[in-house]
């Protein structure tokens, strides 16, 4: 079984980050959000300081968090989320800042209420686990973008953690692992063969192209929407590998890639057809 058997929809939309356009990313209430919007939803790993896989894009806190109000507190120098550990990142607030930057203009254009948004403040960071293991998003099969980890000791660490804690949570099956980090991908294969994994691309395709997925034992591709075409998509659907764009928030363009053939689209606007 593959991640691709959860559906019998053939164009499957993913919502990116959770329903990242009406609330905070990668927080409970961005994937509670995206429920009955799409089919699957995305989230995003970086690694605390104790090795803890943490649902969070940025590899630094500044952006989605109060970290920098909290970070005298605990004499910390960086804001990285690696130099924190579980306990210190379970105390910040992942939600505020949205409702004061607003940054994609739905609280202006009256999308989403802000009395809404602050009746589910604050909202705390998530390990993988949580999600994994909540009891409304267990249902919802989850695309979990392992990002690229720098620092040598969770470069290394970083993909056998993910997969304890897939392994412990029993969703081998409901999971999709993506990646820009192509080791990642094969790592992942090699420590768990049933798991489903994506490769991730931005700017330039990799040379010999369908080889070079089935060198990595890949399920499907991601590439970006700038670099997507018809000839792409035929190419690497005829040889058996799922098409997944990133990211796609025109209807327009959404129809575009499903009539090339794509397997999913990832947008910040979840919305099924039926809706």
């Amino acid at each position: 079984m593959t991640f691709f058997d959860n559906f019998t929809s053939t164009e499957l939309i993913a919502a990116h980050r959770g329903f990242r356009a009406h609330r905070p990313e990668n927080t409970l209430s961005a994937f509670k959000a995206s429920i009955g919007r799409c089919h699957f939803f995305e989230l995003d790993i970086q690694l605390s300081r104790d090795l803890v896989p943490m649902v969070i894009h940025d590899p630094t806190l500044e952006r989605t968090s109060n970290a920098v109000l909290k970070q005298k507190q605990y004499s910390l120098s960086t804001l990285k989320v690696n130099g924190w550990s579980l306990l210190q990142l379970k105390t910040l607030d992942m939600g505020s800042w949205f409702l004061e930057t607003d940054p994609f203009g739905t609280i202006y254009r009256k999308e989403i209420a802000p009395e809404q948004l602050s009746r589910e403040l604050p909202q705390s960071i998530m390990t993988l686990e949580e999600v994994l293991n909540h009891s409304r998003l267990r249902r919802i099969p989850c695309n979990i973008e392992i990002k690229n980890h720098p620092d040598k000791t969770h470069d290394k660490k970083v993909t056998e953690r993910v997969l304890e804690v897939i392994r412990k949570s029993s969703a081998a099956e409901r999971v999709l692992i993506s990646s820009a980090n192509h080791d990642y991908l094969v790592i992942a294969k090699s420590i768990m063969p049933e798991v489903s994994t994506a490769a991730l691309q931005h700017r330039r395709h990799p040379d010999n192209l369908v080889e070079y997925l089935q060198s990595l034992g890949v399920a499907a591709y991601h590439p970006a929407d700038e670099i997507t075409d018809p000839t792409l998509v035929r190419e690497l659907r005829s040889a058996g590998f799922g098409v997944n764009v990133y990211t796609v928030n025109s209807r327009l363009r959404q129809r575009e890639l499903f009539r090339m053939g794509a397997t999913a689209i990832f947008t910040d606007y979840p919305e099924l057809a039926s809706s």
